[in-house]
């Protein structure tokens, strides 16, 4: 698959720094936020089918909703992997930035 460039050539390392540091603030960040509260939703959700379920005497919606629930707790680790991810990667990032800084400064 080709693809257009997403930017043009970058001529100096003053360019290449303010692109690492977009990619930390336009992608790792907001990715890493989404993620975080992707997290909340998915506990509260868990709790919330826990909940519901122990209220409940219905044993089919009982163990429908505890399966649910399983099936967040598991979104949730999934998550949390992947927010691990995203913060290596905004780590690698802030090491790059470094890098090109001590070259331009």
């Amino acid at each position: 698959m080709i693809r257009e460039r997403v930017i043009v050539e970058i001529e100096n390392l003053g360019q290449a720094l303010k692109v690492e540091q977009t990619i930390r603030t336009g992608y790792c960040d907001p990715i890493a936020e989404n993620v975080l509260q992707w997290i909340a939703v998915e506990e509260d959700l868990a709790n919330s089918y826990r909940k519901i379920a122990s209220e409940s005497d219905n044993l089919e919606l009982k163990k429908a909703l505890g399966e649910l629930e399983q099936e967040s707790r598991g979104t949730e680790n999934i998550l949390h992997t992947m927010l691990k991810n995203v913060e290596e990667l905004r780590e690698a990032r802030l090491k790059r930035e470094k890098r090109v800084e001590n070259f331009d400064g």
